[in-house]
């Protein structure tokens, strides 16, 4: 990233972020040129990207100040979540009350169940702006439409909420498949199946079709061949007991399993290790979102892991730029990296 992007996303999270108030005026080029170590040229390029951006305005021969935004007498922000109460299934509050630590923002928690009682129309009178988690877009996506034409400033997470003008921040799902599916063809294995929960097929859409396509599209299928991880993974999720998701597993040859999440890789590991004590060293197994149970799990599990922080940063950022600037329309699609965690569940030999 150039010197002078990093001094803008500085500058415009200081804005965002309350730290100058509209029509502050902010520093000069060369102060901020000194205060940050970098050229008057940068500097100046940073401010232009600034009035890009439509946060400043130029008065000549007056200086840069911060341009009025929207205001509201709220400083709550909501972040509606299916399980609030605990981080265990990602810790996007850490990224967000960082972001605004140091503000006079404030953070919220609720539950989707909580949320879906609320009446819609008075929402805007308790919070600025809300960073929601569909818990089932399918069902909840009328809601999100809602709101929006509400003119509600909304961020929608871990999931894209079809064509709708909202933004959403999300984890790179599809490289997450890709790199697991990378890693066990690293380790020799040639016969590696997907292991869903959720019947994905059915609509190819979300997260565990991302995930599922990010491995379709690493496997060296012959032919002959490109029918069958689609119909491994319809097979697998129709298992209905341990005998059977074991048995079949055998049959097919499979050496190596990329699970839908954390859970359902867990849970098929128990399983088998019923059937077979041995099952950890013939068969490689790989889950996402690396949860705490994951690492203590014997074997512990090689997860794909997401960056919760980031992502809920993202978040209130895209957010706070809506608040801040109510005018713009705001619907881009932020994703998040991955990395791979390995760990003993894929040192089969």
């Amino acid at each position: 990233m150039a010197k002078y992007e990093i001094l803008f996303k500085q500058l415009r999270m200081a804005i965002l972020r309350g730290e100058y108030a509209p029509n502050d005026r902010l520093p000069s080029e060369n102060a901020i040129a000194i205060k940050h170590g970098v050229s008057r040229i940068t500097s100046k390029r940073a401010l232009n990207e600034l009035a890009a951006a439509d946060l400043v305005y130029r008065v000549r021969g007056g200086g840069t100040f911060v341009k009025p935004h929207k205001s509201t007498t709220q400083r709550q922000i909501l972040l509606v979540l299916p399980f609030p109460e605990t981080t265990a299934f990602g810790d996007y509050q850490s990224g967000i009350k960082a972001t605004l630590t140091g503000t006079t923002w404030q953070l919220k928690l609720m539950a989707n169940e909580a949320f879906l009682q609320l009446d819609m129309t008075q929402l805007a009178d308790q919070y600025a702006g809300i960073i929601y988690y569909p818990q089932n877009l399918a069902t909840e996506l009328p809601v999100l439409m809602t709101l929006s034409a509400q003119k509600m400033p909304l961020v929608v997470l871990d999931k894209i909420p079809a064509a709708l003008a909202v933004p959403s921040v999300t984890s790179d799902n599809v490289a997450g498949g890709r790199i697991a599916c990378e890693h066990l063809q690293n380790r020799g294995h040639q016969r590696i199946a997907f292991l869903p929960e959720s019947p994905f097929w059915q609509t190819f859409t979300g997260t565990v079709s991302d995930r599922f396509l990010g491995y379709f599209n690493c496997l060296k299928l012959t032919a002959n061949d490109t029918g069958l991880p689609l119909r491994w993974a319809q097979a697998l999720q129709a298992c209905t007991n341990p005998m059977q998701l074991h048995a079949y597993i055998q049959a097919q040859g499979i050496t190596g399993l990329i699970a839908e999440n954390d859970v359902v890789a867990l849970r098929a590991l128990q399983q088998l290790q019923q059937i077979d004590h041995g099952i950890g060293t013939s068969l490689a197994l790989v889950g996402f979102d690396n949860l705490p149970a994951a690492a203590r799990n014997h074997p512990a599990l090689t997860t794909v892991v997401q960056d919760f922080g980031m992502i809920g940063a993202k978040a209130v950022e895209a957010l706070l730029d809506q608040i801040n600037n109510s005018k713009h329309r705001f619907d881009h699609q932020v994703v998040v990296s991955v990395k791979l965690m390995v760990r003993e569940s894929t040192n089969t030999h």
